[in-house]
């Protein structure tokens, strides 16, 4: 049995379907209650007849059910080390964590009316258009990745928690990248176009990937649907530069300097380095063992070291996202936001001190 504290599995066990009902008809009370009493507490039950009873049968079948299934999924020893050890930033989090949510949870903003009226006349091509489609898109981009970036701060902070510093590498990778990204779209929204429509010529290739290999799935969609499928790829295949594989000819190192020197300066660690736990490398592999002092090579489960320094970078590109949207936006965050930068420094000077 899990250690659970007995009076809250009593709880449990009183509560469960299979349970409560019997502890509440007449006939059966008793019975179910000296059965309860069994399992939690060892106390005999007092008549035999009770324990060919199908009360007894079911409070029985209920203890296994609620015993044999864990009330929590994690590493507990690696929670409490991660616990003691974060505590500056577990108290931090709260407050960065309800400024995130006043950043994403919310709707964008319809462009006013009159931008619609002013241009609903114009020809599709024309500059000003063009240039309203993009903004309307790039808006959309931008504010859809923060959602992903934020949702990957929190994984991040769930697999550092249970010393999974290898896997939360590899979301700060991908954190990384989509907050670049966003940057990038932020400064230059005609790529949000190519971005948005990269997403047909994926979704098509996808598809062909599956008919290949399970001919029969070409009948789980209708003929109109696949037809759709189909138009959207090449219409966005031929929008793309010929020889262009991917949305942008900007390479991520690329966008990252074009666009901020200090997410530059985070290439290294917040993705190429991740990078070789997210692939199949030697670096990864390597990376995974230790040397004991017995000179044998030892396999990290658990890499709390790494699971440190994930958090830590993933602090910082959540900060950098606050930033980016702020600015974008104009969300006139500048005093909720410059508290959780200094914070930050807080936060990390304490947690790199002696003896923290």
């Amino acid at each position: 049995m899990f250690d659970l504290d007995r009076a809250q599995l009593e709880r449990n066990l009183r509560d469960h379907p299979l349970v409560a009902p019997r502890l509440k008809h007449e006939r059966d009370a008793q019975a179910a209650e000296a059965a309860v009493r069994e399992c939690i507490y060892g106390e005999p039950v007092p008549i035999q007849s009770w324990l060919r009873s199908s009360t007894y049968q079911q409070v029985k079948l209920a203890f296994k059910q609620i015993t044999e299934l864990p009330v929590g999924v994690g590493d507990r020893d690696a929670q409490t080390r991660f616990i003691e050890s974060n505590r500056e930033f577990l108290l931090e989090h709260p407050h960065l964590h309800r400024l995130l949510q006043k950043v994403v949870l919310r709707q964008l903003p319809q462009p006013p009316q009159e931008e619609y009226d002013r241009l609903v006349t114009l020809p599709d091509g024309d500059p000003a258009v063009v240039s309203f489609e993009n903004k309307i898109m790039a808006d959309r981009v931008i504010f859809g990745l923060g959602r992903v970036i934020v949702d990957d701060f929190g994984e991040i902070i769930t697999l550092a928690g249970n010393g999974r510093g290898v896997g939360a590498n590899k979301i700060l990778r991908g954190m990384y990248e989509a907050l670049v990204t966003a940057a990038y779209i932020a400064k230059n929204p005609a790529e949000a176009r190519p971005f948005a429509e990269d997403d047909a010529i994926k979704k098509w290739k996808l598809w062909e990937r599956m008919v290949e290999f399970s001919p029969e799935t070409k009948n789980s969609l209708p003929p109109e649907k696949i037809a759709e499928l189909e138009a959207d790829y090449k219409r966005a295949k031929a929008n793309r530069p010929k020889g262009q594989k991917d949305w942008t000819n900007v390479n991520l190192s690329d966008r990252a300097r074009l666009v901020d020197k200090n997410l530059y300066g985070f290439y290294g660690p917040c993705y190429l380095e991740p990078t070789f736990h997210a692939h199949a490398t030697a670096s990864g592999v390597g990376l995974r063992f230790r040397r004991t002092d017995e000179g044998v090579n030892s396999y990290k489960e658990i890499t709390e070291k790494e699971a440190r320094k994930a958090l830590q970078l993933g602090h910082v590109l959540v900060l950098n996202f606050l930033s980016v949207h702020n600015d974008y936006f104009k969300l006139g965050l500048d005093a909720e936001i410059q508290p959780r930068l200094q914070a930050y420094m807080s936060v990390w000077r304490r947690a790199d001190s002696p003896g923290a």
